[in-house]
Order: structure tokens, then C-alpha cells, then sequence
């Protein structure tokens, strides 16, 4: 096995939050956007452009297959002060995996982007947001809390225009939100062009743009695990 066994249950503490993190419970107009997938040599640079354009920052939930392959693509997410996340090795269906297959599958996106930023991440996000028994015991033996999203505008569908993934995410959006895009997958065109205008619209709202981080670190906020 590539990391030896996953860890008894008497070697297991201290323990991450176990239940997965959502959004937080804030009446601070904050809210964390959150890009899955990549990193994507067309798109994720394009996205870092609009991202730097308005100094906005965000958090990369990345793949250690695609950080093996465009290492210099994470090297610039670090250095343009983005927050980087572990999304597994390949993007599998974890349904079909076993508990140390899924530990392994974690253990090889650390090393990826330990290796190519240095950065040893905090949290991590399962493919597809499955959260199975097995799913769950293999994120806590690795010492990750679990973030999922609060806001999703499915901005991965081809039948999603930009017009679509703007409009969805302006009616759901509230204080404490993350909300889920992704940089990498078929329809990242779409995405990139509801960016700028959704920046725009939720800072004129008075909506301020943090990492998970930073969200999670927001003063007299609660961690929710709940979906709102």
C-alpha cells in the first residue's frame, strides 16, 4: 500500500470536525468562492486573471493528477495569495472505492501539492460531495475537515449558460455562503463569463470575498454543517 494502513481509532486523535462544514452561521456580508477540478491549463489562468483584476481571492479545491501536470499553474494560484484545498488524487466515484483506497486516493493529492507549491492543505472536498461511511472515516484518519458548498449554480452542466450560473447564484446567495465553481470539467467558458459580472453585482451589494479560511474565521460566526 502506498501510505500503509488507515489509522486505528485509538490513533485517530485529535480528530477535524466530522460532520461536513457548508457555510457558516454569520450576519457578516462574506462569502468564500470555491473552484474545483483543476488546475485546468486554459481555463484556471483566465480565471486567475479576473480574479487578480479585482483582487478577489479564492480557494482552489485541486486534483493531484492535474497539479502532477501543470505545476507551474499551482505555483501561481500560491503566489496570487489564493488558498489551496486537496480534491483527491482522480476525480473516481468514490461510491466504488474502499476506505484505504479513498485514504490513498487523499494521501496522493497532499503529496502532489506539497510538492508542487510547498503547501500542505488544510481542507479537502470529496469528488462529486460524497459523503459515504468509508468517505468520512478516511478524511478524518488524514487530519482534513470537509468543506462542502451552500450554493451550487451546477456551473458544470453544458446546458447552463452564463446567464443560468449568474441568475442562480445572485437568488441564493447569503452572508456566510460558499458557493461551488469549477476551473476545471467541460463548461469552465460559461463559468469565466458569469464570474466578472457576479463579482460586480455581490460587491455592489456590499458582499465582501474571502477564502474558506478567512470564512471560517470571521468574528461571532458558527461553523455550520447544515445546508441552509
Amino acid at each position: 500500500m502506498l501510505f500503509g494502513v488507515v489509522p486505528t481509532d485509538a490513533a485517530r486523535s485529535p480528530l477535524p470536525a466530522y460532520e461536513p462544514i457548508h457555510r457558516i452561521d454569520t450576519t457578516n456580508k462574506v462569502v468564500a468562492l470555491t473552484f474545483d477540478d483543476g488546475p485546468d491549463p486554459k481555463y484556471t489562468p483566465i480565471i486567475l486573471e479576473v480574479l487578480h483584476r479585482n483582487k478577489v481571492p479564492a480557494t482552489f479545491f485541486v486534483l493531484g493528477s492535474q497539479a502532477d501536470k501543470y505545476p507551474k499553474i499551482m505555483h501561481w494560484i500560491k503566489k496570487a495569495g489564493h488558498e489551496i484545498g486537496n480534491h483527491g488524487y482522480h476525480h473516481g466515484d468514490l461510491n466504488k472505492l474502499t476506505e484505504q483506497e479513498i485514504y490513498e486516493e487523499i494521501k496522493l493529492g497532499e503529496k502532489s501539492i506539497l510538492r508542487s507549491t510547498g503547501v500542505l492543505a488544510q481542507y479537502y472536498r470529496p469528488p462529486g460531495g460524497v459523503l459515504t461511511h468509508d468517505v468520512m472515516n478516511a478524511v478524518q484518519s488524514c487530519g482534513y475537515d470537509i468543506i462542502h458548498w451552500s450554493v451550487d449554480p451546477r456551473d458544470w452542466s453544458l446546458a447552463r449558460t452564463a446567464s443560468h450560473i449568474a441568475k442562480s447564484v445572485k437568488n441564493d446567495v447569503a452572508p456566510g455562503d460558499i458557493i461551488l465553481f469549477h476551473d476545471g470539467g467541460l463548461n469552465q467558458r460559461e463559468t469565466i463569463a458569469a464570474l466578472q459580472e457576479l463579482i460586480t453585482d455581490l460587491r455592489r451589494q456590499g458582499y465582501r470575498f474571502v477564502t474558506v479560511s478567512q470564512l471560517l474565521d470571521v468574528k461571532g460566526s458558527k461553523r455550520d454543517a447544515n445546508k441552509k
